[in-house]
């Protein structure tokens, strides 16, 4: 059984548990090695590897698979991780300001893939009432799972809010800003299913996701924009939570429609605060001021069926206004980057929230936009790229933050 951490403790490792994670990390990623390239790939020398990997053997996590082809003398033994020696649960409980939101659950084996898979229909009322129910979403999972209970090693969640890790609450990013106090919620989860429950920001953990599973290369330095509305910040291999929690939301208060018409509008720093980068809003807006689109057509005339989904598929047909508006939001979202990139130097940026599906109809004009406004240094060694895991980021993110502490706490 893991022990829960404070977030805050997250970046704080013993030696011992940083060579842990590494050991294992590697053998997930790139598995099966011989002792000899455990020791090449980490750095650690091949006694220390021999012995780290001799106790994971004792404990189940790694197995021993037959023999590498030997240069000269006796055959080096293949080494791997056992992925079906634990699973992990990750849910994300879905966006607060979202018309039809889901709460998806995953179980992933210790490789992070998916065993199996959850997805329901969330309440539209408040974070309070999402947390009430997210009891029952836990149980379903569990019980409709395939996987042994006895070795589900913990379960994460993403929730949609501004974290207050000192106070224990949860506050949505909605005009209301309702606070929730998410820890007693948290303690009677565990107290229910005997498992220890990690609660983070559902953008945050989307970028751990991104990282560990989307991401075909290893990358220390990354930052993970969810739209315009939320970023997860990664820096040395480690998630960023800031001093309370609460780092990478991006977005600024609005107080009002009017003052949220006018942002949107204005020069790339202000940030629209908003998952769709307010593709939504603005093509409502131009279809009120009488401008001609096939986006009326798509939509069947009304009003509230206008979603990032039928500007992009108007735009994907061809349609002026469509094209000009996703050019202009991929702009201003690229102008948000290059700030970025020149302020933290990453080596990837990855664009998920959905935002992502519009393709090079998206992409060609953000990285325009960072080449011009990103000093040339750190904007030639970044990489923009889609995010991979789609709907499923933020839950495959928090089962991967609850095997990053099986591997750190073997």
């Amino acid at each position: 059984m893991i022990k829960r951490r404070s977030l805050l403790d997250q970046h704080r490792l013993s030696e011992r548990e940083e060579k842990n994670f590494q050991i294992l990390e590697l053998l997930r990623q790139r598995g099966p090695l011989t002792r000899t390239e455990l020791s090449q790939g980490t750095g650690f020398n091949i006694v220390t590897v021999s012995n780290y990997i001799n106790q994971f053997i004792k404990q189940g996590l790694v197995s021993e698979r037959g023999f590498d082809v030997s240069t000269g003398g006796r055959k080096p033994i293949l080494v791997e991780l056992n992925a079906k020696a634990g699973f992990a649960v990750g849910i994300d409980l879905g966006p607060m300001d979202l018309a039809k939101s889901h709460t998806i659950a995953t179980i992933t084996d210790l490789h992070g893939q998916v065993v199996h898979r959850l997805v329901k229909q969330r309440t539209l009322e408040s974070l309070d009432r999402v947390l009430q129910e997210t009891e029952a979403i836990i149980r379903e999972t569990l019980e409709t799972s395939p996987v042994e209970a006895k070795k589900i090693r913990g379960i994460g969640i993403g929730l949609p809010g501004i974290l207050d890790e000192r106070a224990g609450t949860v506050r949505d990013t909605s005009r209301r800003g309702k606070r929730t106090n998410y820890v007693a919620f948290r303690d009677e989860w565990e107290r229910i299913f005997g498992l220890p429950v990690l609660v983070g920001n559902d953008a945050t953990l989307a970028g751990y996701g991104e990282l560990r599973l989307g991401l075909d290369r290893p990358v220390q330095n990354l930052i993970y924009c969810y739209s315009d509305v939320g970023a997860s910040l990664i820096f040395n291999g480690h998630i960023y939570w800031g001093s309370g929690g609460s780092a990478g939301e991006l977005g600024l208060f609005v107080e009002s429609e009017d003052d949220y018409l006018t942002w949107i509008k204005s020069p790339g720093f202000v940030l629209s605060n908003v998952w769709d980068l307010g593709v939504s809003t603005q093509a409502k807006k131009l279809i009120e001021q009488g401008d001609r689109t096939a986006i009326q057509e798509l939509a069947h005339g009304k009003p509230e069926n206008v979603t990032l989904d039928v500007v992009l598929q108007a735009a994907q047909q061809g349609d002026r206004l469509a094209q000009e508006l996703i050019e202009h939001v991929a702009t201003q979202l690229g102008i948000r980057i290059a700030y970025l990139v020149n302020l933290l130097n990453p080596e990837v940026v990855v664009v998920g929230g959905g935002i992502e599906r519009a393709g090079s109809l998206l992409f060609e004009p953000v990285w325009r936009a960072v080449k011009k406004y990103g000093y040339e240094e750190p904007a030639s060694l970044v990489d923009v790229l889609p995010a991979q895991l789609g709907e499923n980021s933020v839950a495959l993110g928090a089962a991967c933050w609850v095997v990053r502490e099986v591997f750190i706490q073997a």
